[in-house]
């Protein structure tokens, strides 16, 4: 799975996103099978990017692609909920670790 951030360099709401995101993914161990991506909408490939999954004005965009590569959720604008993105990914907001993964110490 990943989570596409499309942003700009400066965009306060952009940087939040991302740092939301990387937090969650570390605080519900999927950081090592969740990719995290920030497009950089200022440059060519970020465009292109961008045109490619219908990102043009609003940033940020978040996108959240199943392991095809299909979308399972976006939210344009603003930064997401952790439980939407959690939902999104098939975890619980409190989670719980992903399938295949060690239980955290005390955990269920």
């Amino acid at each position: 799975m990943k989570i596409d951030v499309y942003g700009k360099p400066g965009c306060a709401k952009c940087e939040s996103t991302r740092s939301k995101l990387a937090h969650f993914l570390r605080k519900w161990n999927a950081g090592d099978k969740i990719v995290l991506d920030f497009v950089d909408m200022e440059t060519p490939d970020g465009l292109a990017r961008g045109v490619f999954n219908d990102v043009y004005d609003t940033v940020p965009v978040t996108i959240v692609l199943g392991d095809d590569e299909q979308p399972l959720a976006r939210w344009d604008g603003d930064v997401p909920p952790s439980a939407d993105v959690a939902r999104a990914l098939g975890l619980a907001a409190d989670q719980a670790p992903l399938p295949g993964t060690a239980p955290s110490p005390g955990g269920v």
